[in-house]
């Protein structure tokens, strides 16, 4: 997969608003997040959600847990 490869991704807050992100980071982003969520309610805040992230983000695309 090209590093500048690209996807179209659509605001879950803002109807019909669309961006177009790097795809790799997307992913590796989102694989982290869905590791990280608890699988029972109540889930987990933004703040929480950006610590638990850290030990699951990949160290190709946010090396040393950087994010852009």
């Amino acid at each position: 997969m090209p590093d500048d490869e690209k996807i179209l991704i659509e605001s879950i807050t803002s109807p019909h608003h669309t961006e177009r992100v790097n795809k790799a980071k997307y992913m590796a982003m989102r694989h982290a997040l869905l590791a990280a969520l608890p699988e029972g309610a109540p889930g987990l805040t933004v703040a929480e959600a950006n610590i638990a992230i850290l030990p699951h983000l990949s160290e190709i695309e946010f090396p040393g847990g950087a994010r852009s």
